[in-house]
This record gives structure tokens, sequence and C-alpha cells, in this order.
């Protein structure tokens, strides 16, 4: 009788043919063995059970910190550090940490006794099924990666930025016609939506990349000098009414600006604003889906372009470009003043601030009791003249806010409340809407800019060139006899850093001074798009391929013994030469079944032989018993089995 399968091996101290010692049964006598395709399975006598050895060894306590330090390192790589590594290669050095840490933590040691083998040993097929499989899965793996967060991120933005605006629609839908003279359509490079509106996005995760946006080419050696020295700020447009958590155009009946008999249209400024006049070339690209807006370092005075559009105080629009695959080159002229400049210069405690009315956006605080409350409260925290006020007001932000490009407003509440209150961080948009609202509550005119800052210097061609990772935000206050003034309440820590171009790495311009995003940006998404299809065809590839494997490892080669070699004692030739013999006669003995329950059987059906009692007393004598091997004895049951064979 077949003696049923254990549902858990016990591993055996001694597994071989050890004859038992002071009364006691040997191994074998408790043995139950279980023999199917490729398992083999035994009970050792209770004197000699004993429990499988430890799964780790060493130090458990340093294989978990190691463990824990690889899973750090993977965060961190799929994290996108470092970023001079190509994602794909971040993403399989990831796995391979991960990989390598959860080997190591769940490395076994070699048990004390015997282990049962495979019929067969492994083959090149085997490794390789095993190989493809890994590389298949990592493959997808990495694909998922690679594409899914993208759209996902894109989707939650898509839907939050939605119901955001369901929500504004009716404390907006007054200003609707005041809007209509902005038009109905923007560039999209900002996010604008059909109305001019910006609204502040409840949570964000911003990934900018390093797509090139728009250039500046110095005209003489002063203006390279002061953008080299001073922080570059390149501004696209400002608004000034704020309510609702959304910037909009305060709207006024467009005009248009036509150029003078030398080529250019002059922008208002006071003719006291002190500063160096910049002198430079604007070159950027055309956006399809909206029209383009007229971009300069702040302060614009000077234009040289055909004509613009005056469509609210701080927007002004290029006529539709003639060639939109060329996109824009244009001269312009501007006095660029910062409130550090005019610190250091020591000219701020003698400005003054204009006297407007109190309905002025450039003065309006938002309609929430509570986010105006708290707005209050923060600027109250400011001591001494207007000079020394704004400066308390930057180093309040400086210092109690944290810059962030992850928000996540758990509460679901106002952005800008949720920001000054709970959660106390956020990008360069919140620290200048912030910044706006405090000069606000200290009755400063104020306004917010977007635009860009930072820049990439290039020395031989003489070109600053703007990315979408230096888009930038910041507040404007305005000053009597000077105008606009950049107000940068962002830490200086998170401010994108002027970067300097090696000589050898090339401009993105084409030979037309036009942009070439094919040779930066462009061409670095047409290789990431690259490495995901090779990443996905590959895994999907391999795939049939490991399974097809698998399954040819998975039958037994031809000829293969049941019973692992060196885990059984060899059978003595007299027992071999019995087994021959009952299959000669049509009884075969199958390897599961004892002796002597083979002798019974035969014995049932009238087979038995004669030499039956002499074969089992001696094999049992001398395999679980105190018996000698006997050459003579043996001898003699060998001639009497093939007698009866």
């Amino acid at each position: 009788m077949r003696t049923p399968s254990l549902s858990s091996p016990i591993c055996l101290r001694n597994p071989g043919p050890i004859l038992s010692r002071g009364g006691l049964p040997s191994v074998w006598t408790f043995a139950s063995i279980t023999m199917g395709q490729e398992l083999l399975r035994f009970v050792a006598p209770p004197h000699e059970q004993t429990s499988c050895p430890a799964r780790l060894t060493g130090n458990t306590r340093m294989r978990s910190i190691f463990l824990a330090l690889t899973v750090v390192a993977a965060y961190a790589l799929l994290r996108g550090l470092p970023e001079e590594l190509h994602p794909v290669l971040r993403n399989c050095l990831a796995v391979l940490v991960l990989v390598l840490g959860i080997g190591l933590w769940q490395r076994r040691a070699r048990p004390a006794g015997s282990v049962a083998r495979s019929l067969r040993r492994p083959s090149w097929s085997d490794y390789l099924a095993v190989g493809l499989g890994i590389l298949s899965i990592e493959c997808l793996f990495l694909c998922f990666l690679t594409v899914i967060p993208s759209h996902a991120e894109s989707l939650s933005l898509r839907l939050s930025e939605s119901l955001s605006v369901q929500g504004r629609e009716a404390t907006q839908s007054s200003s609707d016609e005041d809007l209509s003279s902005h038009g109905s359509s923007i560039s999209g490079n900002w996010l604008w939506d059909t109305k001019g509106r910006r609204p502040l996005p409840l949570t964000s995760n911003a990934r900018p990349s390093n797509k090139p946006e728009i250039f500046f080419r110095p005209r003489d050696p002063s203006t390279t000098g002061f953008l080299l020295r001073s922080r570059a700020y390149l501004r696209a447009f400002a608004l000034e009414r704020f309510d609702a958590a959304t910037w909009t155009p305060v709207g006024m009946p467009p005009a248009l600006l036509t150029p003078d008999e030398g080529g250019r249209v002059n922008l208002s400024q006071p003719e006291t604003r002190p500063g160096p006049l910049l002198r430079g070339e604007i070159i950027q690209a055309s956006h399809p889906r909206g029209e383009d807006l007229f971009t300069a370092p702040q302060g614009a005075t000077q234009g040289w372009v055909p004509q613009l559009r005056h469509v609210d105080p701080g927007i002004f629009r290029l006529n539709p470009a003639k060639n939109p695959e060329k996109g824009y080159t244009y001269e312009v002229a501007a006095k660029t003043v910062t409130l550090t400049g005019l610190l250091e210069s020591g000219e701020l405690p003698n400005l003054r601030f204009p006297d407007l009315p109190e309905d002025s956006p450039r003065l309006q605080l938002p309609s929430s009791e509570e986010l105006r409350d708290e707005i209050i409260n923060l600027s109250s925290k400011t001591l001494g003249d207007a000079a020394s006020r704004l400066v308390g007001l930057r180093n309040l932000l400086w210092q109690n806010f944290q810059y962030s490009l992850e928000i996540e407003n758990p509460k679901g509440i106002d952005p800008v409340l949720n920001f000054l209150r709970d959660e106390k961080r956020g990008h360069c948009e919140f620290f200048a809407t912030a910044g706006a609202l405090l000069c606000r509550a200290l009755n400063i005119p104020s306004r917010i800019a977007y635009g860009w800052s930072g820049g990439k210097w290039y020395e031989g061609p003489g070109y600053l060139m703007f990315r979408a990772s230096e888009a930038h935000a910041w507040t404007e206050i305005y000053l009597e006899d000077v105008g606009w003034v950049v107000f940068d309440t962002t830490p200086p820590g998170a401010r994108t850093p002027l970067d300097l171009a090696d000589a050898n790495d090339p401009l993105p311009l084409m030979e037309n001074d036009l942009l070439d995003l094919d040779s930066s940006a462009a061409a670095q998404d047409r290789a990431r798009s690259l490495w995901t299809y090779l990443a996905l065809s590959a895994g999907l590839g391999l795939l049939p391929v490991c399974l097809v494997l698998l399954r040819l490892r998975r039958r037994s080669p031809k000829g293969a013994q049941l019973v692992s070699e060196g885990l059984l004692p060899n059978a003595p030739g007299y027992l071999t030469r019995f087994r021959q013999a009952c299959r000669e006669h049509g009884y075969p003995m199958p390897p599961s079944r004892t002796l002597r329950q083979q002798l019974h059987s035969l014995a049932e059906r009238d087979q038995e032989p004669d030499f039956a009692k002499e074969l089992l007393r001696y094999h049992y004598s001398i395999t679980y018993g105190n018996g000698a091997p006997c050459r003579e004895q043996e001898s003699n049951l060998m001639k009497a089995i093939k007698l009866w064979s």
C-alpha cells in the first residue's frame, strides 16, 4: 500500500543506510517515501526528527537594514535621481537594486541533512527560460512605469481642474462680460481657459521638462553683463484681478499699438524709471492653439514689431505669425527694476506708492472672509515703514513656507488658504500670489507676473536660453516715478540659477535662428518614446518564448531515474535481479513498494517463489537490522532468482 504524501518534509540528520544502535530502530524503519514526477519526502523516526535551519543566516538586523537601504535607493531612482541617467536605465537599476536586496535578505543556509534533487540536471533551456522571463517582466514593468504615470497624472490634473472650474463658475459668471474683450483663446503655453483666467491648482505634482521655449540674444556688452551679474526676468504677461483662487484680466478696450517712423512700438513707462537699458533679440516659437504674447525683459519700453494689441494692462499680443513653423524673431528694449536693486542702491526709502481707490484691482483682497483675515493677520506681523515692511514680508515667506512642486491639500480647501495656513508649501505661483495679496493688505499696489527666470547662457553664440523648467511667477509692486518693480518672494534656494553651457554644448537653434526643438527636448521625447516601444516589444516578444521554454522544461528526460542519485543507497544486486525477474513474470515491482509487499502480492497470485522467506529474512537483516552482508548467501539468492525467472 502506498504511503500518503506529507504536507511538508522534515529534514533528516542521517539520510544514509545507518544501522540502529541501543535497540532504537534506524531511520529507514520509519521512512515513508512518496515518489512522483519530481518529489521525494521522508519522515524520520522521533529520535531523529529536527526542525529545519533558520531561514535567515547571519545577523538578521543587518540584513533588514540592508533591505531598507535598497528600498530607499530604488525609490530615489524611480523618483528621477540622478537626473543625468536615462529614465529606462534608472528603472532597470531600481529593479536590480530591489532584487539584490530581497535576494540577500531571503538567503537560506544549506540544510544539514540531504535535500532531494531534480530528476535531471538543469540545462541551458532552464536558465534561458528563467532569464527571458525576468527580462520580459522587467521590460513590461519599465514600460508601465514610463507610460502610465504621465497619462494618469495628466488625467488627474485635468479632472481636478475641471472640478475646480465648475465650483468657481458661480462666482466668476458675473465677470464674463468684462472679460469678453480679452478674447476667446490664448497661448496654450500658460494653460489659460477660454476667458483668459488662470486658477491656482487645488493639488499639484508638477514635473517640468527641459524643453527650450524662448531665447534672448543681447545686442550689446552692457546688456550681457547685466544679465550675467543680476537675475534675468523675462516677462510674458501679468494679471491684476484676483478672487476665488483665480487670477483674471482686468478687462479693458483693446488698443492697437503701431510703430513709429523708426519701426518701434513704444510702451508706456515713467521717464524717471531707473536702471540700464537692456536691448536684445527675442526668438520664440508660435503656438497654434492661441495668440502669441509679446515677451521681453521685465519693464519693456520698446518692441520692433509690425504692431501690438494691448488687451490688458499687463498683456500685449503679437500678430499671427506669417509662417507658424518659423515662429517669431523681434528686437526689444527694457529697463528691469527689482526690489533687491532698489535696496542695494538705497533708493527704496525715498520712493512712494501711488494713492489708488479702494476698489482698484491692484488693491483688491479676496472676497473670502476666512482668507482675507489670514492675509491681514500675516501682514500685521511686519513693522516699520513701507520699505521695511516689504523686506519683512519677503523674509516672512522665505522663512515660514517651503517651496515644493507637490501639493496635497487633503481637505480640498481654497489653495491659497491651504498654502498660508495649513500645508504651508507650494511652488512659485503660490509664493507670488501670497506676496501680492500681503502687499495689498499693506495698501501697496501689486499684481502677479508670469515668464521665465534664470536661463542657460551660451557664451559662443551669445544666447540666453529659457527652458520649461525655468518658467517662473513673481510679484510686482507699483512705485511712483518707477513703475512696476520685481518683488520675488520665492525662496532664493528654490529659484533656478543661471546655467553656463559648456563650450561643446550645441545651441538648439537652426541656421536661420529658428527654434530647433528636434535637437533638444523633442529629440529627448522621441528617444524616450523609442525606448518605451522597444521595452514593450521586447516584453511582449520574449514572453511567448519564455512560456515555450518553460513548457519544454516540464517534460522529464527519457530514461530519467525516479529516485534521485545519492539520496538512497544503491539497491543490492540480488534485489535488482529479483525486480527484473518479477517484470519477466508479468508482475513488476513499483519503486514505492517494499520487498515484503511485493512478496505478499505474489503469494496472493500463487506466484510466490520457494526462496521468498530466505530472501525476505536476509534483506531485512542487512538493511534494517544488525546483520552483515554475506557474499555466499547473496550468490545463492542470485542463482535461485535466475532459476525462478
